[in-house]
């Protein structure tokens, strides 16, 4: 019966990779700079650069990688992310010996949302051999990866969220995207006991699609039941939608919006004197999202991220360090400006544990390397490990390698943000 249970689970997810292009929008807050994680903002920890180490710099023959993410378009722009995926890179030559010996030398490509951005940056990184392509947070990825594929150039990204990164295998994320923030959500429901949580989110089909093939099967098979309100996009106040979403009683409400969407959701529950708990992806908690609803506004929101950049760890001091260091005129370092940063480190990490990457740096040596990583350390993971000789997601059919299963949750009480701990979303595939 269980594993009838988990194949229905696993069939269900299977199925919903083809709509999961959503994720992008949802887990980059959708468009803009909603890049801030609150008061617990990394720019007010004290920066120790002794974190960076002892200098060992690149002397060999450069080698190009090609970095993607949204920037330069009018719709789309987040050019911290590729500031934080340059500032590892910068930090890897000063400090890690490059990549086995050689110089990194980014050839950048910004994603304006658009075909033509893509296309063109396809064709930048063919024309340039780049050993791989580094990526921050695409919009366009399904226009962009064919063509990459079709040149076998590796696909290194924090997270996936269109279904062509998906059904590449040679892609390679250190986070498991919008299906993983799905899954981590179900088994943190379990891990509560809440029998009953609510989704209140952006009136979309694609949402609504994957809810009803991924969402639910996963929060049922985690004992708790999923339902959805819609929230039209643009609504400025949803009172009408929480009053809806807390007719059944949930134990809690997951919020998948913009920063907008989020504000209007807050407002509203504060007003109707709504307090369940509410899990969320960073948007929720950009300052200004902070900054409009106040205390009462953002008490017991439970935030989801790939990585902890802001706890006292070494990994999250590194992370400030070497943004200071190397991206200071990025002034706010939390939200999803770190992506940048774990696609590039990572990448970096993976290649230095192989000494065959002090040879020619090619996509397939990029390949080969990054199927040996092992038990490597995650940036910004607080002790956390990724893995990439084998996929850390159970979904048989996604071809891409998932090198960590592990979200980072941490609850605030008022405006603050308390410690962060661990969720495995993959145990929400597991018989």
């Amino acid at each position: 019966m269980v594993r009838r249970q988990r194949l229905r689970q696993r069939r269900a997810a299977v199925a919903a990779v083809a709509v999961l292009g959503l994720g992008a929008a949802l887990l980059a807050g959708c468009s803009g700079n909603n890049d801030s994680d609150g008061s617990s903002s990394s720019t007010s920890k004290a920066v120790d650069l002794s974190v960076l180490g002892d200098k060992k710099p690149a002397t060999g023959a450069p080698v190009k990688i090609g970095l993607f993410n949204i920037e330069g378009g009018t719709a789309v722009d987040s050019p911290e992310i590729g500031d934080g995926a340059r500032a590892a890179a910068d930090y890897a030559n000063e400090y890690l010996g490059g990549l086995g010996g050689h110089k990194i030398e980014i050839v950048r490509c910004g994603d304006k949302g658009d075909g033509a951005s893509a296309a063109a940056c396809a064709n930048k990184f063919v024309q340039a051999r780049v050993a791989a392509v580094v990526v921050g947070q695409p919009a366009t990825a399904d226009q962009i990866v064919p063509v990459i594929q079709g040149a076998k150039i590796p696909w290194i990204s924090a997270s996936p969220s269109a279904p062509t990164e998906f059904a590449y295998p040679g892609a390679t994320f250190f986070s498991s995207g919008f299906l993983g923030l799905l899954a981590s959500q179900a088994v943190y429901a379990k891990q509560k006991g809440w029998k009953r949580v609510t989704m209140l989110g952006t009136e979309n089909p694609q949402l609504v699609a994957t809810l009803n093939s991924i969402g639910k099967p996963l929060f049922k098979g985690q004992g708790v039941t999923l339902d959805f309100v819609p929230v039209p996009h643009g609504t400025a106040d949803a009172g009408p939608q929480v009053t809806a979403a807390t007719q059944s009683k949930p134990d809690a409400l997951v919020i998948a919006a913009d920063a907008a969407g989020c504000q209007a959701v807050f407002s509203a529950m504060t007003t109707l004197g709504a307090t369940q708990p509410k899990m969320v992806n960073n948007a929720c908690v950009a300052q200004p999202v902070v900054d409009a609803v106040g205390e009462a506004g953002i008490d017991k929101t439970v935030l989801f991220m790939s990585g902890d950049p802001v706890g006292d760890h070494e990994e999250a001091q590194l992370y400030r360090a070497i943004m200071q260091q190397y991206a200071p005129d990025v002034e706010e370092t939390g939200g999803i400006t770190p992506l940048g940063y774990q696609s590039m480190l990572g990448f970096v990490r993976a290649l230095n544990a192989d000494s065959a990457t002090s040879g020619d740096v090619t996509p397939e040596t990029v390949t080969a390397a990054i199927k040996k990583a092992k038990n490597l350390p995650l940036p910004m993971g607080n002790g956390e490990t990724f893995s990439c000789d084998v996929t850390q997601f159970p979904v048989p059919t996604i071809k891409a390698t998932i090198c960590n299963s592990k979200y980072f949750v941490t609850t605030y009480s008022g405006t603050k943000a308390g410690p962060y701990e661990t969720v495995d979303a993959a145990a929400a595939f597991r018989g």
